[in-house]
């Protein structure tokens, strides 16, 4: 498993976006476009952009030749690579991409203020008990360590809003320890690491196995840009 990461508030980001939005397709371009907040466009592009570099840097082929398709409840895939599997993620400035042989998920989420009642819909009863037993400075941390994990699931399972959020639950304990439970159903994706790549984000990956990658690779635009200018030539 490898794990990306790029930080879209960089100036480059900007310097740079003109020239990656010709290596996506127009169908994207036109999607950025509609965009009313730049920041959302940022981060689109770069997502997909990040996805195409390492796409095209692992399968050896040009950007042109990435044939992207969907399952039924929308999440991607390429077309032709069944042991290439990648799963992508942002929120505020960050944009993250793992991949791996298997399928897996990733959610990465901004720390913002929220209702807590929000966690009486997606929780199961022993999330949302746990989260309220929290004290008042650390239950935004509880909130977004279990919104990350449940999102990491769903996305690694591949079934959207099919799958009720209350039918599997985690425990949080001391040491990293993260106890895993469903209802009702089995799954081979019960392996979850989270990672710390800013203090005022959470990040958790979601696979069928537990040889996850060691640290996030942060990505140098400048050297992205230069690099996919360059595959979409070959």
């Amino acid at each position: 498993m490898e794990i990306y990461a790029i930080d879209t508030s960089k100036p480059e980001a900007e310097a740079h976006y003109e020239l990656l939005l010709n290596q996506v397709s127009l169908e994207k371009q036109q999607k950025l476009d509609r965009f009313l907040h730049r920041e959302d466009a940022l981060r689109g592009l770069y997502a997909d952009v990040l996805l195409r570099w390492l796409a095209c840097r692992q399968l050896k082929i040009p950007n042109a030749s990435l044939q992207f398709t969907y399952n039924a409840f929308g999440k991607p895939s390429l077309l032709n690579t069944p042991a290439f599997h990648f799963n992508v993620s942002h929120s505020g400035k960050w944009v993250v991409c793992a991949l791996d042989d298997h399928p897996l998920g990733i959610d990465i989420e901004q720390l913002r203020p929220i209702d807590f009642e929000v966690g009486r819909v997606c929780f199961s009863d022993t999330e949302y008990a746990a989260l309220m037993r929290q004290d008042a400075d650390s239950r935004l941390s509880y909130f977004y360590d279990l919104w990350t994990l449940k999102e990491s699931f769903v996305k690694a399972e591949g079934q959207g809003l099919t799958l009720p959020l209350k039918s599997f639950s985690f425990e949080l304990r001391a040491h990293s320890f993260i106890g895993f439970t469903t209802e009702g159903f089995t799954t081979e994706y019960c392996h979850f690491k989270q990672y710390e790549l800013d203090q005022e984000y959470k990040l958790a990956v979601c696979a069928a196995h537990d040889h996850f990658a060691r640290q996030i690779q942060q990505v140098d635009i400048a050297t992205l840009q230069s690099e996919v200018s360059t595959q979409a030539q070959l």
